[in-house]
């Protein structure tokens, strides 16, 4: 499995029993207490894009005050409803020690909440036709044979 140049960020969460991560967009989602807080981004080798730190999961609401806090964070020139810190900037160690210590104290200001997952068209498709033939029968037990 892959691994990530930031992943040391991650030491802090990793006793947590709410603590996981998962593959997203070419990079490493971390989730914690139940919301997505992070995810670590790497230049993918497709060159779909060259960002190379962590995308922080947060609210609109929150972004000033978390900017505030840590001027190094700054909205993400694509995906802006997220803050973002460049591994290259000269305080990305520090400012991201501070954020994971934030983080493992549950700061509400951190984290969004997984939408759930959409179901596919061939799903709605066949559970469209499941209650076509479910409704004109009356009786469920009729899809069976």
């Amino acid at each position: 499995m892959r691994t990530f140049d930031n992943e040391w960020i991650l030491q802090g969460f990793k006793e947590h029993p709410s603590f996981f991560t998962k593959r997203m967009f070419g990079g490493l989602a971390v989730y914690l207490f139940g919301r997505q807080m992070m995810i670590l981004v790497e230049p993918t080798k497709t060159g779909r894009w060259k960002w190379h730190g962590v995308l922080i999961c947060t609210e609109h609401a929150h972004h000033a005050a978390l900017i505030e806090e840590f001027p190094q964070l700054a909205p993400h020139n694509v995906l802006k409803k997220w803050l973002y810190i460049d591994s290259r900037d000269l305080d990305f160690e520090q400012t991201m020690e501070r954020v994971t210590k934030a983080i493992a104290r549950d700061d509400a200001r951190f984290g969004i909440h997984p939408q759930p997952r959409k179901q596919g068209r061939r799903s709605e498709s066949r559970l469209r036709k499941s209650k076509e033939v479910t409704s004109r029968s009356g009786r469920p037990s009729d899809l069976l044979g």
